[in-house]
């Protein structure tokens, strides 16, 4: 993982950070440079991060259809702030 935002995660100590809105310059800044594949993964962890909850059975209780919606409406949300910033 990209250090930049390996140190990101290692400091949020509450998931609204992970919000895109809430993102900082420096994460954006690298997300920026990752290709699509990457781009596409990271997203889904911030998703998983926040909305998932785990349960003793399954550490994925989300269902594909609902983390699509949300990876898709992220990747809207980090599209719009890669526009503000230009």
């Amino acid at each position: 993982m990209n250090k930049i935002i390996e140190d990101f995660l290692a400091t949020v100590n509450s998931l609204h950070q992970l919000k895109v809105e809430n993102l900082p310059e420096d994460v954006l800044n690298e997300m920026l440079k990752m290709e699509a594949n990457e781009l596409y993964k990271l997203c889904t962890q911030f998703i998983v991060l926040q909305h998932n909850v785990p349960t003793e059975e399954k550490m994925i209780t989300m269902d594909e259809d609902e983390l699509l919606t949300l990876v898709d409406d992220y990747a809207k949300g980090l599209l719009k702030r890669f526009k503000g910033q230009r």
